[in-house]
């Protein structure tokens, strides 16, 4: 059998001592574990960025990895609990099974939009009971469930089953037959704004016919009528329309910054009109 992968997602930097103090819990529990920083520099409340780190980061690694995801907690996403005559919202941590692997998060809104398919299993965790704190549960909690889970536990067994998982999507929209409309979904260090359509899909809807994509019609800048294969496709500093590595479309510039050319940020529209 081999060695238990753990990664660790988390905004705690690497200044401090909260990522070596997993570190230290984890080899005490998991015999041969393997630990892989995917990253300690999430920006509290960034969902979209920790989306993509999930679906395109976590997700690649093989069957049976056990990914840590701590990375801020909406107060907005915790329960209300009265304890003693006082009311507290307490942070609702969660562990899922997809795909054969596990991730375990402070909460769920990462995962309802990174995951494209309902999770195969998914419990709420219980919090450390006599616990004075819930501040770090990285370290109180969730290294125990991960070396529960490399010891073979099956995810059911380690909390409350959640009765209807939400996945929040933002697929492609048709506007009408001839068009449809899409956005940005995240951004990544060279400029790149990935869309939130897949190649195959947009081909599918395309039907052979030709299409203009429109960024932005107030100034013309941005209106392409071909997917191209590589940057070098068009002049340096021009912009066009290309298939990510992880089969998205994005809009690139060749030596150059898309966002920054187009003033793009996550959530901004796209739209593609096809015509004969």
């Amino acid at each position: 059998m081999s060695a238990p992968i753990v990664t660790l997602t988390t905004d705690w930097g690497t200044r401090d001592y909260f990522a070596a103090r997993v570190k230290g819990r984890l080899c005490c529990l998991i015999s041969d574990v393997r630990i892989i920083d995917l990253s300690h520099e999430q920006t509290w409340n960034d969902m979209v960025t920790l989306m993509q780190l999930i679906r395109q980061g976590c997700l690649s690694f093989p069957a049976g990895t056990i990914h840590i995801i701590d990375a801020g907690c909406d107060p907005t996403q915790r329960e209300l609990t009265v304890q003693e005559g006082v009311s507290r919202y307490l942070p609702q941590p969660v562990l899922v099974q997809y795909h054969g692997q596990y991730l375990i998060s402070s909460e769920t809104r990462p995962l309802s939009w990174a995951l494209e398919e309902a999770p195969d299993k998914a419990v709420w965790l219980p919090l450390p009971e006599g616990s004075v704190s819930y501040t770090f549960l990285a370290y109180d909690l969730f290294c125990g469930v991960a070396a529960a889970l490399a010891q073979g536990a099956d995810v059911l067994s380690l909390g409350q089953p959640v009765e209807m998982f939400k996945l929040l999507r933002s697929p492609m929209t048709p506007v009408d037959g001839t068009s449809i409309a899409v956005a940005v979904t995240a951004i990544d260090k060279y400029g790149n704004a990935i869309l939130n359509v897949r190649y195959d899909d947009f081909e599918a809807a395309r039907a052979g016919r030709r299409f203009t994509a429109s960024i932005d019609n107030r100034t013309g800048i941005g209106v392409l009528r071909t997917v191209s294969r590589h940057y070098n496709d068009v002049r340096m500093g021009n912009l066009l329309l290309t298939v990510s590595h992880t089969g998205y479309l994005q809009l690139a510039v060749n030596a150059g910054s898309a966002a920054q050319l187009l003033g793009l940020r996550p959530m901004s529209l796209c739209h593609i009109a096809f015509y004969d």
